[in-house]
């Protein structure tokens, strides 16, 4: 799919996609609070129908459909991984010459493209499931920004999540960034044999 929308001119350079068992895990926290949630829900569920043999049918048939929306991070915890481990055979990440294209979706293949121009201040993140994985997830935009709560949040146009050698792969792309946003503001065809400006040092006294 992804080399289909590639230009005829347009060369790969890497190829990847996350770590398995890192991304079908997926947050640890998620599962911690979901045997809390699930402990108290299953608790109270027990409590109320063991006082005085039962409950009211009504009020028995309505506490059902409630109990069961309200036990939704469970059903998350335990239908995640299911999810992921499907989604993660449909995963694909490629970092061309031009641009860095992500692919993900299992109904549908959903292909998030990411240009060297709108990439800014890339960064490697490394969890803990990471780390004991050998892997790293790159955000290729982060922005932070703040919501209307005076909360600093994050946002991101495009990461490559738990994938091998993070450090390496992220050292080709900010320098790929760097050239391609030089060559568009500086091409060669404009650019002086000797420039006086290179490797020059900044000193703030002059």
């Amino acid at each position: 799919m992804i080399r289909d929308m590639m230009d005829s001119n347009e060369y790969q350079l890497w190829e990847g996609k996350p770590e398995k068992v890192t991304y079908i895990i997926g947050n640890p926290v998620m599962y911690i609070v979901a045997l809390v949630w699930g402990a108290f829900d299953f608790a109270f569920i027990g409590l109320m129908f063991g006082v005085g043999g039962g409950l009211p049918m009504g009020f028995g048939l309505f506490m059902i459909p409630f109990f069961l929306l309200h036990l939704m991070p469970v059903w998350i915890a335990v239908g995640g991984p299911i999810y992921r481990a499907i989604n993660w055979n449909y995963i694909q990440y490629v970092l061309t010459d031009k641009r860095i294209y992500i692919q993900s979706g299992i109904i549908g293949r959903d292909i998030n493209v990411v240009e060297f121009m709108a990439i800014s201040e890339p960064e490697v993140n490394v969890g803990l499931i990471e780390k004991l994985r050998g892997c790293g997830t790159i955000r290729l935009t982060p922005s932070m920004y703040w919501d209307g709560d005076g909360n600093r949040r994050t946002s991101n146009k495009g990461a490559l999540l738990h994938i091998e050698d993070p450090y390496n792969v992220y050292k080709r792309i900010k320098q790929m960034s760097v050239d391609i946003k030089s060559d568009i503001h500086y091409p060669n065809a404009l650019r002086p044999e000797e420039n006086p400006g290179y490797n020059t040092k900044y000193d703030p006294k002059s």
